[in-house]
């Protein structure tokens, strides 16, 4: 797999009419009146994991195409945390304010609202191709490199429609489009073009190949724009349970599945799934929505054939399926709504909300740890975070809080070996996650508080008078503010 990284309600029923290949190719002049330069302003902290540090200013560039009704999309790793976001045309100096609307952070995707009736009059829409480009034909990148003010045209080719890693969530796999061409920073968000229609979104370029970049492929960004009819955007559904294919004569036998059914075993099931409280382990599953399955796990529907997760993630969220499984024997259907594997949505998260109390600072396990400049990570606390659903670990918690911080203090000094440690109970009690802890902080604020720690056999123990005292120390040398309780 290629290292690859980010280059930074009736509304829109027209989705449909995007997509359509009835008008003819317009002009030159409308194709390069479809791509806006976005500037985006905002804040971020000096640390991910230190999120009381000052917050500094910061201006980040790229590219929307322009859809109908004064909409422009674009990447979500190009607006996020925006504060103020400009975008113009470079057809005039005039820059509009934009706002985001719906953003998609699982396909790395957002459509912002321009209110101003002007923008309309310098700008053109385009639609979308039908289907996949044809390998090896050109395609036009259009975009602003570097957040130049004037639109740069770049030539590429089409080299492979695939499934690859979406980086900015480093979580997602979904399909897109990889091409050759020499793409800069800042021209995420940006078009390819071939013929006059949009053919996908640029969003990532290969570390690892030269020359080398990919496309948002139309099928995610139809979901995308489907998806936000309803006023809101729900995401992607998932299977939510791992499986392994159904070729075993003897293991069918022993799970008295008929031999000449096809489908695939049952391994794991996440929790609060699509199919959590209708599966379970070591079922066999036969169809979906009356398609048979392979014992490799494909699905054929109108002489194509897709992997049943793929075929699940076409579709949107709340959608009803029927699926069709033994169980001891018993042949069985039943009738789900799809949802998201919500057990995975730790992964995604980079919150910065934490608590800070007696010169410590506690915060839920993030992904932000693991791209921080601090490289003396504790062993346990990434064991803690990637097994996280891998041994069932969410038995005990919904999410894992670390120490992740000690101030210089007389009597927080003692405590070093303990960052980084995850959080076991507070006076007895297991916090299932960071506001649970606040509670439980706060009833016990007027007698002891225990903390214990998972690998640590002493706990932290804090005396009242303690903790009042490292609080005002912390403020006056710091300037970190402690949370009133």
């Amino acid at each position: 797999m290629n290292k690859i990284i980010l280059i930074c309600l009736s509304l829109f029923l027209w989705s449909g009419t995007l997509f359509s290949q009835t008008e003819s190719e317009p002009a030159v002049d409308s194709i390069f009146r479809s791509v806006v330069l976005i500037r985006n302003e905002g804040f971020n902290t000096e640390n991910k994991t230190q999120p009381w540090m000052k917050k500094n200013l910061y201006t980040g560039f790229g590219s929307g195409l322009v859809l109908p009704n004064q909409t422009i999309l674009t990447n979500a790793h190009v607006v996020r945390d925006a504060k103020r976001i400009l975008v113009k045309s470079s057809f005039t100096k005039k820059e509009y304010l934009a706002d985001v609307k719906f953003i998609g952070y699982d396909c790395d995707l957002a459509l912002l609202q321009v209110n101003d009736p002007d923008f309309s009059e310098q700008t053109t829409s385009l639609s979308f191709l039908e289907g996949i480009p044809n390998l090896g034909s050109d395609v036009l990148l259009l975009g602003f490199p570097n957040g130049n003010d004037s639109l740069s045209v770049e030539k590429g080719s089409i080299l492979r429609f695939e499934k690859n890693r979406y980086t900015y969530s480093g979580l997602d796999y979904r399909n897109v489009l990889k091409i050759s061409a020499n793409i800069q920073p800042g021209n995420s968000g940006g078009p390819a073009v071939q013929n006059g229609k949009v053919v996908g979104l640029v969003f990532q370029i290969s570390t690892l190949e030269q020359g080398i970049a990919y496309l948002i492929s139309n099928d995610i960004i139809r979901h995308f724009l489907e998806d936000i009819n309803d006023g809101k955007y729900d995401g992607f559904p998932n299977l939510g349970f791992t499986f392994q294919n159904g070729n075993p004569k003897s293991l069918k036998q022993a799970m008295k599945v008929p031999s000449s059914e096809t489908g695939i075993f049952v391994n794991r099931i996440y929790p609060s799934s699509t199919f959590s409280k209708v599966l379970k382990e070591k079922d066999f599953v036969t169809a979906v929505d009356g398609i048979s399955i392979s014992n490799d796990g494909e699905l054929t529907s109108s002489n194509k054939k897709e992997f049943i997760i793929d075929w699940i993630e076409d579709k949107q969220l709340n959608s009803k399926v029927t699926i069709s499984f033994y169980r001891a024997g018993k042949q069985n259907q039943a009738e789900v709504n799809l949802q998201k594997n919500y057990a995975l949505e730790l992964y995604r998260d980079g919150t910065e909300d934490y608590f800070l109390q007696a010169g410590f600072v506690f915060q839920p396990i993030t992904r932000s740890f693991f791209h921080s400049e601090d490289g003396d990570l504790d062993s346990s606390l990434q064991y803690h975070y990637s097994y996280f659903i891998q041994d069932l670990l969410y038995r005990y918690t919904t999410r894992d809080i670390v120490l992740s911080y000690t101030f210089n203090d007389p009597e927080t000094s003692k405590y070093k070996k303990y960052k980084y440690k995850v959080v076991e109970s507070i006076n007895g009690r297991v916090p299932k996650d960071l506001s649970e802890f606040k509670t439980l902080w706060k009833e016990n604020k007027r007698g002891m508080i225990v903390l214990k720690f998972r690998g640590m056999d002493l706990p932290i123990v804090l005396r009242p008078e303690s903790i009042y005292q490292m609080n005002q120390r912390v403020k006056k040398r710091y300037g970190a503010n402690y949370e009133e309780l």
